[in-house]
């Protein structure tokens, strides 16, 4: 391509900017000027009409392609909640500068504006100026940059959500490059956007065209159906630039036109807005290369278009808004240019609906997750349902549900305090606890908490609540009366739940996740003594071996609680699953004095997958554990699994009981089968009766305590359709797929998220490539997968590598394996507590982006492209989805080449880097990049470091 000449005109605000940058003498911060103030220069038959020809492309109309009902069922089976055009995920290849705050974008920029000159060839206000722009090497320098095929893959690669909607074939780079391209004429002049003509000499006091965009301040919301980006991908909004292609010459000619369409009164009457005869005067928003925007048919736009206007029918009459008819049309498409016109047909055409198009209704489950009794009352239980965002009251003498509330995003935990007055919900994906007033049962308030709230509870006199935090690894303590916060603890990793001692002195907090050890070393896990008197931590007791302690309860007598948990032999191959012996599955028996005790609830044929969640009858004898993997709830027998401890040596139950698999025949009484995925338990008041939530059932199993049967089941009025996507929910998990049931794919993906365990997969020897474990949320388009990026597809990672190397047997059907698929690829993101959506950077997270995107090092020597942080992580996913090596390879490693991971969320999936070997994002660089190989870090100071690290979180 040939250089053009350039010399745009910025905003007021930009100029000065320029200016200061240039005066203090400091590397300037490049900015986003928008594609119209490349069009400045870029238009006109002397610069080949580069800017009509964008307004063409595809690229243009990117950002409004978002509002259509395709990206809907696109972003639905991605995972992604927001809105496409509000999603990161999505802008990130649908518009330019979609990341950049405030502050990086001019005045003239428009994030409407689609796939942009910028995208391309970098924010252009340091090269922006013909002076600049005529020498190759300068405009470089100030940042222009050119692109090549590699670059245009990083957004049109492949991607699996687009290709099952819309059945597109992967791009042929070489027919696109040529059908983007943009070249310059022999002997460039630089061109112009025309003005519009200034009207009427009469106009001054009538309305006035304020043009498109100005309209779109409004319509572009959901509530008006974004009609903005509807008008954007019609025809209309490109009737300037048609102008400026071939076949518009001799139509031109033909009619008598001399010189260039784009400027002739002729051909702008009707392809342009305000042009015809009589037009009146123009606002400065107003736009001439806009095309036929609304206000060609619904008149100029100055007097009606306030919004209190536009929604009075009269008043927006009275100050000119018309209505659209037949003849309205006709002006322009009467026999234009021989073409036929049929009214009816084009108004369906251009129709702009009034409300968001969306996805096919799909059936809203319930997914009921922790029970709880109202205090003072036999006839309320409690049930927090995480997929409706709702709480259910159930009468648990009728056995039906009686009331739903309405609480926040993903309720989880529930709590009452002690005279049953007031209920706390935690809502994972708000961050936040719903407080209800039980007696009327509605919202009184809602109190911002920590990272992600799971278990909470009310000390024994009502003064305190406590709030596990789980995405923050913290507690936070908050007085009742006032509902301020008090203070906060350190939790370990993933605090999920906890339990009040009878005598109220203690509080016990399970952490789901093991803490971090050294490389191929075994995990321990931790309990967290909390003590009421004081509220600080007392202790924090060791669970060696063991992951994923869930539940927790304490014995009537105060002498012991139990605490569910996983022991996965994550340093032995998975050739010892045929020995059930990969994952096995158990509780913790956790003394009042500190010991622990590890006992397994797996038989030698049978495992109990997933032990979620315990509860003690109210005379101690018994205990009830769920395993929501293999859909029952054991019965233990208390006096004989404590007798059982008692009576082992000091060796036995360090080393021998905590992995014999036969143990569980002394204290295991019997198990009770119930619906799909059983997790929390409750016992009635009365202690006649358990209650278990169903989690994929939307059903409550009523257990009799005297009989040990299930006699009840208790619909929670979810949709009764099984739905493809439902179907893979149970699928991933149910251990049915495993050997022995010892697991399912939620053992190793909890919430479809992460164990934070690093694998020793393949049965090629102990210690041999060993692989951390990776999040499954919002992964459909980050293919191949796999650390060696061996898998190409999710449907190969869940079906043949599965059977290869975890389930041993063919663990789903082709129709199984698609709902899995489906069920896997639809997992979502938790919301980023580091930036929400649309929150500005914090001058740390700034300086961080920065670093992340800079080209030089802090000396000014220039950093390889493919060594630069923003090469390799790219956004949207920050994946370019390549397999690198960062020199991290270690000797028991087959390769140093691995995929490259996504950095959404990255937060919240230590450890890190192939082998989990990097406890967190500073050991990257400070103990595993050397000589520089995993970008270029040996220059920063530990402050920049930190900036850069607090950047990271925030994608």
């Amino acid at each position: 391509m040939r250089r053009a000449p350039f010399s745009c005109l910025f905003s007021a605000g930009a100029a000065l900017y320029l200016l200061a940058a240039g005066a203090g003498g400091a590397p300037k911060q490049p900015v986003y000027v928008g594609v119209r103030a490349c069009g400045t220069c870029h238009s006109g038959p002397g610069m080949g009409h580069q800017y009509s020809r964008w307004l063409h492309t595809k690229h243009s109309r990117a950002y409004a392609t978002l509002a259509l009902p395709e990206a809907l069922r696109i972003a639905a089976i991605s995972g992604v909640r927001e809105p496409p055009q509000e999603a990161p995920a999505c802008l990130g290849c649908h518009a330019t500068g979609f990341n950049a705050e405030p502050w990086e974008k001019d005045e003239t920029f428009r994030l409407q504006d689609g796939i942009q000159c910028e995208t391309c060839h970098g924010p252009g206000s340091e090269y922006a100026f013909e002076d600049v722009m005529r020498d190759r090497a300068k405009a470089m320098e100030a940042g222009l940059r050119m692109p090549d095929k590699k670059y245009c893959m990083t957004c049109h690669i492949e991607k699996g959500s687009h290709v099952a909607v819309l059945q597109s074939p992967q791009l042929d780079v070489e027919k696109a490059w040529k059908q983007i391209s943009h070249p310059s004429p022999p002997n460039p002049r630089s061109g112009s956007i025309p003005k519009p003509a200034s009207g009427d000499a009469s106009s001054g006091s009538r309305p006035k065209y304020a043009g498109a965009h100005a309209c779109g301040q409004c319509h572009s919301k959901p509530q008006y159906g974004r009609q903005f980006s509807v008008w954007r991908m019609s025809a209309h909004s490109r009737a300037w630039a048609v102008l400026a292609l071939p076949a518009a010459a001799p139509i031109a000619v033909a009619a008598g036109v001399q010189g260039d369409p784009q400027v002739a009164p002729q051909c702008l009457r009707c392809h342009s807005t305000g042009q015809g005869v009589g037009s009146g005067g123009f606002l400065e928003s107003f736009e001439l290369d806009e095309g036929v925007g609304c206000e060609v048919c619904h008149g100029p736009g100055s007097e009606y278009m306030p919004e209190a206007i536009m929604r009075d029918a009269r008043a927006s009459k009275s100050a000119g808004l018309r209505e659209v008819t037949r003849e309205t049309c006709l002006g322009c498409h009467q026999s234009a240019h021989g073409k036929p016109f049929d009214y009816v047909t084009a108004l369906k055409s251009i129709a702009h609906p009034t409300r968001t198009p969306s996805v096919a209704a799909s059936p809203r489950y319930k997914n009921p997750l922790r029970l709880a009794f109202r205090p003072g009352s036999t006839r309320e239980l409690w049930v927090t349902c995480e997929a409706s965002d709702s709480v259910i009251v159930v009468d648990p003498l009728k056995r039906e549900k009686i009331a739903e509330i309405s609480v926040g995003g993903h309720p989880t935990g529930i709590a009452f305090t002690p005279d049953g007055t007031r209920a706390f919900v935690s809502n994972r994906h708000d961050d936040t606890v719903s407080v209800i007033e039980a007696a009327t049962r509605q919202v009184s308030t809602t109190l911002p908490v920590g990272d992600e709230p799971h278990g909470l509870l009310t000390d024994l006199p009502g003064k305190h609540l406590y709030v596990l935090n789980t995405s923050s690894d913290d507690i936070h303590i908050y007085d009742v009366a006032t509902l301020q916060r008090l203070k906060g603890l350190a939790a370990s990793r993933r605090p999920w739940s906890l339990a009040l001692s009878p005598d109220g002195s203690r509080i016990l907090v399970t952490n789901s996740l093991a803490r971090i050890p050294p490389l191929r070393s075994p995990m321990v896990s931790e309990v967290t003594v909390i003590e009421t008197g004081r509220g600080t931590v007392e202790d924090r007791w060791v669970v060696p071996d063991s992951n994923l302690m869930l539940g927790v309860a304490w014995h009537p007598s105060g002498e012991f609680a139990l605490a569910t948990l996983n022991r996965t032999k994550s340093l032995v191959p998975m050739t010892r699953l045929m020995q059930g012996w990969t994952i096995t599955n158990g509780i913790a028996v956790l003394w009042r004095d500190g010991q622990v005790d590890e006992v397994l609830l797996d038989e030698p044929g049978l495992s109990f997958a997933d032990v979620t969640d315990v509860a003690f009858t109210r005379d101690g004898r018994y205990a009830l554990a769920t395993s929501a993997s293999t859909d029952r709830v054991a019965v233990l027998d208390v006096a004989k699994l404590t007798a059982l401890l008692r009576r082992a040596t000091p060796h036995e139950r360090k080393h021998v009981i905590p992995n014999h698999m036969g143990k569980s025949a002394e204290f295991l009484l019997r198990h009770i089968a119930t619906p799909d995925s059983p997790r929390g338990i409750a016992m009635a008041p009365d202690g006649t009766t358990a209650f278990v939530a169903n989690t994929l059932d939307d059903s409550l199993t009523v257990i009799d305590l005297a009989s040990w049967r299930a006699v009840a089941r208790i619909d929670l009025d979810g949709p009764g359709e099984i739905t493809q996507l439902r179907y893979g929910e149970r699928l991933f998990h149910s251990a049915n797929v495993a050997f022995r049931r010892q697991m399912s794919c939620s053992s190793c993906h909890p919430d479809g998220h992460v164990d934070g365990i690093t694998y020793d997969i393949e049965s090629d020897g102990i210690g041999v490539s060993p692989v951390d474990n990776r999040t499954l949320r919002g992964i459909l388009d980050t293919a191949p997968f796999k650390w060696e990026g061996t898998n190409p597809s999710l449907a190969r990672q869940c079906g043949a590598r599965l059977a290869a190397f975890f389930t041993r047997s063919r663990p789903f059907n082709p129709e199984e394996l698609a709902a899995v698929d489906l069920f896997v690829t639809t997992i979502p993101r938790a919301p980023n507590r580091h930036r929400p959506l649309g929150a500005s950077l914090t001058p740390a997270q700034r300086r961080g982006k920065l670093l992340f995107e800079r080209a030089r090092t802090t000396d000014g020597r220039l950093i390889p492209p493919d060594n630069r942080c923003v090469t390799c992580h790219n956004p949207p996913y920050y994946t370019d989805r390549t397999r690198r090596d960062v020199g991290t390879r270690l000797p028991s490693d087959r390769t140093g080449l691995f995929d490259v991971p996504h950095l959404t969320n990255i937060y919240d999936s230590a450890p890190y880097l192939h082998n989990g070997m990097a406890a967190t994002l500073e050991e990257i660089w400070t103990v595993y990049n050397p000589n520089d190989r995993h970008g270029v870090t040996n220059d920063m100071t530990k402050d920049q470091l930190n900036d850069l690290i607090e950047y990271l979180k925030t994608l």
